[in-house]
């Protein structure tokens, strides 16, 4: 047993390869002085000993990889010959004697794990791809397990990965006999977040029984994401955990339903929780590189399984962490919230999308903070990622605009939405506005120099994009060479940080005059001042996310010029109707030309991985079939009448009560907040063209992974990040695991509850509860003035647009640019996510559409049919009638 069979504890590192990676990783371990069961280990050259007996030279596992001759018919029969040739004697004999030896020190059973020269590497982990067999019971079973392990070399599977993975073809097969784990919670632990690249944090995965359950996917378990910094939670995700595996009694594991009293509640103390941070950050720590760990608990007491690298496969690249200012009781404090960046990408975002506007946002704050003359932390972490959607900071933002002498949390939720008002004022800190005021000289000269030259600026920028969008739109992603492909993920990067620079120039300055003609109105208003600032910025001329819905009711009035397209319209399904299907004619050229315009535009439209209206114009014909029945009504230039008249009326009662001599610096005032919002729509719509650039390299880079990689899927591309993609695209590396796991993860995110709008600390591990409103109201913010009743029809998608009727209510999570085509046949809007100044409230307010938004549950209570009264002015939504 001394030749072969090693205690993994006695053996060397230098030693250690020759026994396989998973070997390897437990010596390492083990030496490190990490809680490893005891093990032996049977090396590498064994299982060649074990072919070299059994196989013809051209059978043996190298040769078959290079000849490329290991079809599924051949590679069966080999492996049935392998699982009954005997093995040889000395192997037979130190097999038996690690069993006696783990038996005798307390092992009931043990697990035989393959363990191949060509795992658990840096760039190839084989995870889940060799032969694992667990409460192995007796000596003979061991035997049978090792020829099993040996054998599984021959299995379609195995062949496929060491192919794919261009793994050396001379790896051998050692093999580890552990002494088995009962394990009451298990799971698996990664030191880096192995789904957006953020090495500040720990992810555990657990459920009841076995870990198996949890690494091959049969059950959902428990996710925990750990801060590095604070070892504080930032998300718990409580996971259904209907089964878990156990030993069996005999030999083997069966499956069985998890007690449905422990189902709902996370398998993992808060004590164990606490071990298993510490015993990660020890374990990157020691081997000075992220791992992936396998751990159990029994009776109390934390193993470690297995530690690999986290491999190429799955993250190429990780950011470095820091501590940060806050410890574990601070962040239990923080305030998220998405009720305005939720509007811009509802839902769960892709990696592309998290990790381009993840970064895109960073930056802009960051900017937008300094024209204010604030200062930012450089460790200030001002986005979050939480179940795959996209969070604000709110503590961290109100503690940076604190630095503004009066500016408080109160006044700024008031126009960007947003809970947990009494906790941030609280939370905020009394600061000297000495430094503030120090800096004030150079901001203001900053601020004006900035603002003088903006319009210029924005003219020179619109100039080169377009010459830029010609150029990028005048290549054909197909022909370009995949290092061409990764150039023009460069090109479109640098327009996107142009624009974002000024669009971001353009909120901050809209925010801060918004700011100031609120306080103005309440000092001279009073209780008319949140109703008075919708009127005054209502009908604003030239606001470019609105015109598109405007468009299409003027193509709708033309269609009596070409009755053939109406009535083809009309008869068709929108989700069929295409603009190559519809006869020349008015009606086609004006569509035309309306895609060209705004084609780039679509429903969750920051989500790159969403269709645009070119692709999909589902909402578009659905609308254009509702403005054509219903012919009577409002026309376009009745609304924009109307609009103008509700705006001046306001001026006019702003005139009767600000005194003479305040007159013209509100009117001023005034002037520059539509100003800011009219910039600020006009560049989100460049911006929005610019995210379809990546859209385009992104569909045909996934084109060629899913040429070379199958498993990937046709939408491969998406589930990378954009440095992730930009590597494959230059190196051809393989993606297809990392793809795999990432795909499994979102639809699991999308699976979930959206977590409230806005939480402390991080979401509830279940949704909240919420009661009926009936007898009772919804209240949230007040989009667009007015009060309507009417029916509701609650959409979750606009390809659902074609279910809605004229003058009814629509209800919906948020409603971006996207949606807007269906604003001007709806009675009113109610959205759960939104502030007054977000996209869809800028746009209703043009269009005079009664909106409440905010209003957090109305999806979840309301009902398709439900009579609604929508009061636009007090911010209030009544349930008067249900539809049942």
């Amino acid at each position: 047993m001394a030749r072969l069979l090693r205690r993994i504890d006695s053996l060397s590192s230098r030693r250690a390869s020759e026994y396989g990676g998973k070997a390897q990783g437990l010596v390492a371990l083990s030496r490190a002085g990490f809680p490893v069961p005891p093990a032996f280990a049977l090396p590498a050259h064994a299982s060649r000993d074990f072919f070299a007996a059994h196989l013809t030279e051209d059978e043996h596992p190298s040769a078959l990889l290079k000849s490329g001759d290991f079809g599924p018919e051949r590679l069966r029969g080999l492996f049935e010959r392998m699982s009954r040739a005997p093995l040889p004697s000395a192997v037979s004999r130190g097999v038996r004697e690690a069993v006696r030896a783990l038996q005798s020190e307390g092992a009931v059973a043990v697990a035989v794990r393959s363990s191949s020269t060509g795992e658990d590497s840096g760039e190839a982990s084989a995870a889940g791809v060799h032969e694992t067999e667990l409460n192995v019971r007796s000596e003979a079973g061991a035997e049978d397990a090792v020829r099993r392990a040996f054998a599984g070399v021959f299995q379609p599977k195995v062949f496929a990965y060491l192919r794919k993975m261009d793994v050396d073809p001379d790896a051998a097969i050692g093999v580890v006999i552990q002494a088995m784990v009962d394990a009451d919670v298990a799971g698996v632990l990664f030191t880096v977040n192995p789904l957006t690249g953020d090495a500040g944090e720990l992810v555990i995965d657990a459920a009841y029984g076995l870990g198996s359950v949890v690494v091959s996917g049969r059950v959902s378990p428990d996710t925990l994401r750990i801060d590095k910094a604070t070892g504080g939670p930032r998300d718990r995700v409580i996971g259904d955990k209907q089964i878990r595996c156990v030993l069996g009694e005999d030999g083997g594991v069966r499956e069985e339903p998890t007690p449905e009293e422990l189902r709902g509640k996370l398998a993992l103390s808060e004590s164990q929780v606490g071990e298993l941070t510490a015993l990660g950050l020890r374990i990157e720590s020691s081997f000075a590189e992220p791992r992936d760990v396998e751990w159990a608990f029994h009776a109390g007491k934390l193993v470690v399984l297995q530690a690999r690298p986290v491999t190429a496969a799955i993250l190429p690249s990780t950011r470095r962490w820091q501590k940060r200012r806050s410890d574990a009781r601070d962040r239990a404090r923080i305030v998220w919230s998405n009720v305005n960046v939720g509007e811009a990408l509802p839902g769960v975002a892709t990696p592309l999308t998290w990790s381009i506007l993840s970064g895109f946002s960073e930056l802009g704050f960051r900017r937008a903070f300094g024209s204010l003359g604030c200062t930012v932390p450089r460790d200030a972490e001002l986005v979050g990622c939480f179940r795959g959607r996209i969070y604000l900071n709110m503590s961290e933002f109100m503690s940076i605009l604190s630095q503004v002498p009066g500016l408080r949390p109160r006044r700024l939720l008031a126009l960007g939405g947003g809970g947990e008002i009494e906790r941030l004022e609280e939370d905020i800190e009394s600061r000297s506005p000495v430094a503030f005021l120090a800096r004030l000289p150079v901001t203001a000269a900053r601020f004006a120099r900035e603002n003088l030259s903006l319009d210029e600026r924005v003219r020179e920028f619109e100039a080169g994009f377009e010459v830029e969008r010609r150029r990028i739109s005048g290549v054909d992603p197909r022909i370009l060479p995949d290092a061409g492909l990764a150039r023009m993920i460069g090109d479109v990067e640098r327009v996107l940080d142009q624009s974002g620079a000024i669009m971001l120039t353009a909120y901050g300055n809209l925010l801060g005059t918004a700011v100031l003609l609120s306080a103005g109105l309440r000092l001279f208003a009073r209780d008319r001042a949140e109703s008075l600032q919708r009127d005054l910025l209502s009908g604003i001329a030239n606001l470019d996310s609105a015109a598109p819905g405007l468009a299409l009711w003027h193509i709708a009035e033309m269609a009596s010029e070409d009755p053939e397209a109406r009535d083809l319209i009309l008869a068709g399904e929108a989700s069929t109707l295409r603009l190559q299907s519809l006869p020349d004619g008015p009606i086609r050229r004006a569509l035309t030309r309306f895609l060209r315009a705004y084609g780039h535009r679509g429903a969750r439209e920051a989500e790159i991985a969403e269709p645009r209206w070119r692709e999909d114009p589902t909402i578009l014909f659905a609308t254009l079939q509702i403005h054509m029945r219903h012919e009577e009504g409002e026309r376009p230039l009745d609304h924009e009448q109307r609009q103008r008249a509700i705006r001046e009326a306001a001026e006019r009662e702003l005139d009767r009560l600000v005194p003479v001599l305040g007159r013209p610096a509100f009117r001023h005032l005034l002037t520059l907040v539509r100003r800011f919002m009219r910039l600020r729509e006009r560049l989100r719509g460049i911006v929005t063209e610019v995210l379809g650039g990546y859209r385009l390299v992104a569909l045909d880079a996934s084109r060629r992974i899913a040429a070379r990689e199958p498993d990937a899927g046709t939408d491969a591309a998406f589930f990378l990040t954009e440095s992730e993609l930009r590597d494959v695209l230059r190196t051809s590396t393989r993606v297809a695991t990392r793809v795999t796991q990432r795909r499994r993860q979102f639809e699991r995110d999308r699976a979930l509850p959206d977590p409230p709008d806005t939480f402390v600390g991080f979401p509830p591990p279940i949704a909240p509860a919420v009661e009926s409103p009936m007898g009772g109201a919804l209240r949230g913010l007040g989009a667009s003035s007015g009060v309507v009743t009417g029916r509701a029809r609650v959409l979750d998608d606009p390809a659902q647009a074609s279910l809605f009727q004229r003058g009814e209510i629509l209800v919906s999570a948020c409603a971006d640019v996207g949606w807007s085509p269906l604003f001007l046949v709806a009675a009113g809007v109610v959205t759960d996510l939104g502030g007054p100044l977000s996209h869809a409230s800028i746009v209703l307010r043009e269009y005079g559409i009664p909106a409440v938004v905010n209003v957090k549950s109305g999806t979840r209570v309301i009902r398709t049919g439900d009579l609604l009264r929508v009061d636009g002015d007090r911010g209030v939504v009544h349930v008067l009638q249900d539809s049942t």
